[in-house]
């Protein structure tokens, strides 16, 4: 169910200064802008010619607005899971019925890197860049 997100939030990246705020305008804390289907891959220092992909578009993430505030999250091979979604200090909180949040920063309308939180903060120097696929 969750696994693969856990499993993909586990493995450090490269740590670097990542934003800790959405763009300029980001639809924060609305369901609607993180339907559709999205590879995940670890965020690449500027310059990096071939990225690690966790997860590819060939088989990706699919994400639905279930309403306003509230996505389902299928991972490959997985039952989706329910996140209720909400604006929070200029980003959006993933919050599961029974585990830690998740801190989600848009980076521009296709793209966003997802944080995990343990104890009640967030992993800031670790986290998933999303990429929303092609149709």
């Amino acid at each position: 169910m969750l696994s693969v997100l856990v499993t993909a939030l586990s493995h450090p990246a490269n740590a670097q200064d990542f934003p800790r705020q959405g763009y300029e305008g980001a639809p924060n804390g609305l369901a609607a802008p993180f339907a559709g289907q999205w590879g995940m891959k670890f965020p690449e220092p500027e310059g990096t010619i071939v990225s690690a992909i966790i997860v590819s578009c060939d088989d990706p993430i699919r994400i639905e607005a279930v309403d306003d505030t509230h996505i389902s999250y299928g991972s490959p091979g997985r039952e989706p899971a329910l996140f209720e979604v909400f604006a929070f200090e200029g980003r959006t909180t993933w919050a599961p019925p029974t585990a830690e949040t998740y801190i989600a920063v848009w980076l521009d309308p296709d793209s966003f890197h997802l944080h995990r939180t343990e104890m009640g903060r967030a992993d800031w120097a670790d986290p998933r860049l999303y990429f929303r696929c092609e149709s």
